[in-house]
């Protein structure tokens, strides 16, 4: 029961990786999230910050026409009296509703006058504007820092506080009599500004959680065209594949019974026409067959095709190895083979045949003449690896990562040359991946190649 639910589940993993649709389709998810998480973030920031300049500003232009007109008011009464008392019977200034302070500072940093709304904040208060410049006319945000209680205050009033304050000189028949500033308790609004950032942040994730469900069924919806295309295409390519397969069947089998008619083997070029035709017609019989097992490979029930058995792969591949070494003789290659004498693994015999005929065909390719191919099977815990190295051409750097890919060919003008469609390793990936295992590539150009590949046993 273990093992029966262990291969499903590796099926419906490779089912998952193998689907090209699925990946793509999150993919567009991805996309369209992204796009819509970037206008969202946008908006908030636009937003945020439009109501931090509107709100702010309206502050600093009130704050500046207060400090003008107390400023001016300061100056007249400094003009009708000798001495600095503002707070007679006569002149009495009062602090404006939403004002929280004001102090006339003398030329030699003495407190002239002033008051403030909490008396017992003034220390405070005058350590915070100490930092400020007397010539600074555009208002100024500073922090306030009281303790965390104090005897006599409210509550409220013992925290810190953001304060907007303004200072302006004060000028008397052309002498500078000292500096006024006011402050203003903006803590209020800096408090709303800060729950308006975390309502805007909560109501962007709750429409950025719509936006990616939308998403998710947009993109669904805009492949399911694709994938009916990409279906029938497929079919297509099966049906076609397999019907062609019997007529070139009688044509090859037409072509070797001419082939020994006495009259042809007595005629140079009607042996030679002969030839050339039974080779295309080997080329049209194997890009069939490759185009009929992707075909295959591309239906949603292409893993549960596999017949599976434990067996030992060693005579397999030395079968294999044999018929590809004639071929490899051909261009004077040195084959090498190393493998244990049981090599275990429970797989599709056919299939794993044909992954190590694709990976050999493919090394002695693209080997020049004497150089060496070099098959290599070890048995490690739980699974079976096979390697196929070669001196080749190499592959470079940037083909890597499409050499899968189906009708991809690094060098077109020699794969075209040698036969070849540019569909052995795709079929080789789908062999690697339908049984749960892993294909990597290490090359270098001008020194070879190596496939190696991990198999569960």
């Amino acid at each position: 029961m273990k093992n029966n639910w262990s291969e499903w589940r590796g099926w419906l993993r490779r089912l998952g990786s193998a689907d090209l649709f699925r990946r793509a389709h999150w993919r567009l998810t991805a996309l369209y999230s992204g796009i819509f998480t970037l206008f969202l973030a946008l908006f908030v920031m636009i937003a945020a910050a439009l109501f931090y300049w509107i709100a702010t500003s309206d502050q600093e232009r009130r704050i500046s026409r207060l400090a003008e007109q107390e400023a001016n008011t300061i100056e007249q009464v400094m003009l009708k009296q000798s001495s600095f008392d503002l707070f007679d019977e006569e002149n009495v200034i009062l602090l404006s509703e939403d004002q929280l302070f004001f102090y006339v500072i003398s030329p030699d940093g003495g407190l002239l006058a002033g008051d403030e709304v909490h008396p017992r904040l003034r220390p405070y208060f005058l350590n915070a504007l100490s930092h400020l410049k007397a010539n600074e006319r555009t208002p100024v945000y500073i922090n306030v820092s009281l303790p965390e209680h104090m005897p006599g205050l409210a509550r409220e009033a013992a925290r810190d506080w953001r304060v907007l304050a303004a200072a302006r000189p004060l000028v008397i028949h052309g002498d500078f009599a000292g500096v006024l500033y006011i402050g203003m308790d903006v803590t209020s609004f800096f408090g709303v500004f800060h729950w308006l950032l975390i309502v805007l942040i909560g109501l962007a994730v709750l429409f950025l959680a719509v936006g990616v469900a939308l998403s998710f069924f947009m993109s669904k919806r805009a492949l399911l065209p694709i994938e009916e295309a990409y279906e029938r295409q497929r079919q297509f390519v099966a049906d076609a594949s397999h019907e062609l397969r019997t007529p070139l069947s009688v044509v090859f089998s037409s072509v070797e019974a001419l082939a020994l008619e006495e009259d042809v083997t007595k005629n140079d070029f009607a042996r030679r026409l002969l030839d050339r035709l039974r080779e295309e017609l080997k080329r049209i019989t194997k890009l069939m067959n490759d185009l009929l097992t992707l075909a295959r490979a591309d239906a949603k029930h292409a893993a549960l095709e596999l017949s599976k058995q434990t067996f030992d792969f060693r005579p397999h591949a030395e079968r294999t190895f044999q018929l590809m070494s004639e071929f490899a003789a051909k261009k004077q290659i040195a084959m090498h083979f190393h493998a244990p004498e049981p090599a275990i693994v429970t797989a599709d015999p056919d299939k794993l045949t044909q992954l190590l005929y694709i990976l050999l065909d493919n090394a002695i390719k693209y080997t020049p003449e004497g150089g060496e191919v070099t098959l290599s099977i070890r048995t490690e815990p739980k699974q079976l690896v096979l390697s196929v190295k070669d001196t080749g051409i190499g592959i470079p750097p940037e083909d890597i990562g499409r050499i899968f890919d189906r009708f991809y060919r690094v060098d077109k003008a020699r794969s075209r040359q040698q036969g070849g469609h540019g569909l052995g390793l795709s079929i080789a990936k789908w062999i690697v991946d339908a049984h749960g295992g892993a294909i990597h590539v290490h090359s270098q150009l001008g020194q070879g190649t190596e496939f190696l590949v991990r198999l569960p046993a």
